[in-house]
């Protein structure tokens, strides 16, 4: 069941993301901040954060903002699917989710950002499937080195 995220869910959120391999343990304090930062005011700027969960907690995430100065596009900021549930189709149900979301809100486009590095590869991959065109390459956007 995909559900809009509560504060409770901030742990369990942290751990996916970490165990996803898209941070690692010692941005632990940098995501709990980050998401904090949403319950605290982003909420309100309309960000949006859900959770994928059923009774083994939560198995997956999405967050995702309005591009500022921009005409109703939206950036993916973050999705994430626990290991031990990938290939599941959670990935595709919060993608459906959000983009379902922004279509009923009238909104336009959906910007989705990953790195070119090879660790990222599945999640190129996973774009892709979901019906994803790549439309730049950005050198070094992330940090220094990335292609």
């Amino acid at each position: 069941m995909i559900r809009r995220a509560v504060v409770d869910d901030v742990a369990a959120v942290t751990s996916v993301v970490i165990t996803a391999g898209m941070f690692g343990t010692e941005d632990e304090a940098f995501l709990k901040e980050l998401f904090g930062d949403y319950f605290d005011a982003k909420e309100v700027e309309g960000h949006a954060f859900v959770v994928d969960v059923d009774l083994s907690g939560v198995r997956g995430m999405a967050y995702y903002q309005p591009e500022a100065a921009a005409d109703r596009i939206w950036n993916l900021t973050m999705i994430a699917v626990r290991p031990d549930q990938q290939g599941r189709g959670i990935g595709r149900a919060l993608m459906t989710y959000v983009e379902n979301a922004l279509r009923e809100g009238g909104q336009r486009l959906l910007v989705v950002e990953t790195s070119a590095t090879t660790q990222y590869a599945r999640t190129r991959e996973f774009y892709a499937q979901q019906g994803y065109d790549e439309e730049a390459q950005v050198r070094d956007y992330w940090s220094d080195g990335d292609v």
